[in-house]
């Protein structure tokens, strides 16, 4: 039987859906209960809201998000209904921690500080969190972690176990946490206005996780004041941006972190063999690679190895179009609509010196050290 599947518009690689009935995208804020009659399988992203409100009555039976994070989804109501869900946890990953070392490095060459000075406190160790922590290892810098559900549960984590409060002691304090608003671990304004009051002008804070993990109205007060360099990809009551806060960011872009052409063809991916096993079909994709290509330089100082993450993505691209379009009401989602092509490091090939403290970390990456 052929089945009407709706997709979010900003979805690439939705080709196979195509095979097993009618494919109509739409742009994710506009996916409402009016053009959902009919449809068997909703495709959608972090921007719309999937609840009793969008579904009840409608006969969905399939929901796919393409996201890691599943805030924007009722997933008990989903389950009480018998709707089958599937995500992406871990697609865009490795987009979301090249952003983050990015950031990262760049603040350490305006600061003149070599990654062995340096402590990272990863907030979140799942699986973007974990990939974020291989990096910063792999470069070079002490590594702490706080993720209390895996700490409590004994497993396995890549650097010193810290309760949030060490944490925020760490020259770069990163977050890679779900939102919840409930439970033993609500990360809702985890970063508040008594903990941010601990932060210091020597401190780098990113965020690429969700934007209310950390108050932003308490976050810009203590910009004003002094506060820690911060790098903002997530803001809370998005797609509204607080132009005073992005105004005291180091660097701040429209939810794109984790936006490489790889990251979200692997999210598309996951959705359909999700699908295919519910169809109770087999699933012959092939796997998601970023193109090859030579880079002729060394990597030998931090300004290297910021080069040849920029051969693939520049974020301060991304800070300058926020800032362009911060007072067009559309603009948020317009950057994201029209987002341009973006790849990972994986592939690259290195064909200059690279020094031995820099080759685990090109390793990390999928870089090619062609000697």
């Amino acid at each position: 039987m052929s089945l009407r599947i709706r997709a979010d518009e900003n979805m690439p690689g939705l080709e196979p859906f195509a095979r097993h009935g009618e494919l109509e995208t739409a742009p994710g804020r506009a996916i409402t209960r009016a053009g959902l009659d009919g449809t068997d399988v909703l495709l959608v992203r972090s921007v719309t809201r999937v609840d009793a409100d969008l579904l009840a009555g409608i006969g969905v039976r399939f929901v796919g998000s393409a996201t890691i994070g599943t805030d924007h989804v009722d997933r008990d109501w989903l389950a009480e209904q018998g709707i089958a869900f599937a995500h992406a946890p871990g697609c865009n990953a490795m987009a979301v921690a090249e952003y983050d070392l990015q950031a990262v490095l760049d603040w350490l060459r305006e600061n003149g500080r070599e990654p062995a000075d340096v402590t990272v406190a990863v907030i979140g160790c799942g699986h973007t969190g974990s990939r974020a922590a291989e990096l910063f290892r792999a470069a070079g810098m002490a590594l702490w972690i706080c993720d209390p559900p895996r700490q409590r549960a004994r497993e396995s984590l890549p650097g010193v176990r810290v309760t949030l409060d060490q944490a925020l002691e760490a020259d770069v304090i990163t977050f890679h946490v779900p939102l919840s608003r409930q439970g033993p671990d609500t990360t809702f304004h985890m970063l508040d206005e008594t903990r941010l009051q601990h932060l210091h002008a020597g401190q780098l804070l990113l965020n690429t996780s969700r934007g209310a993990v950390i108050d932003n109205a308490a976050l810009a007060r203590r910009l004003d004041t002094g506060g820690p360099a911060t790098v903002l990809d997530v803001w809370e009551n998005e797609p509204r941006v607080d132009p005073a806060l992005f105004r005291r960011c180091r660097l701040g872009t429209p939810h794109v972190a984790g936006y490489s052409r790889e990251g979200k063809l692997r999210g598309t991916a996951r959705l359909y063999q999700a699908f295919c096993e519910w169809k109770g079909l087999s699933d012959d994709q092939d796997p998601v690679r970023s193109p090859e290509a030579d880079i002729r330089q060394s990597v030998e100082t931090v300004e290297d190895v910021l080069a040849l993450l920029r051969s693939r993505y520049d974020l301060r691209g991304d800070h300058q179009a926020l800032r362009a379009a911060l007072n067009q009401p559309t603009a948020f989602d317009e950057l994201r609509k029209h987002y341009p092509v973006r790849h990972e490091c994986a592939g690259l090939r290195v064909r200059g010196r690279v020094k031995q403290a820099w080759r685990p970390l090109l390793s990390a990456l999928g870089v090619i050290q062609a000697f």
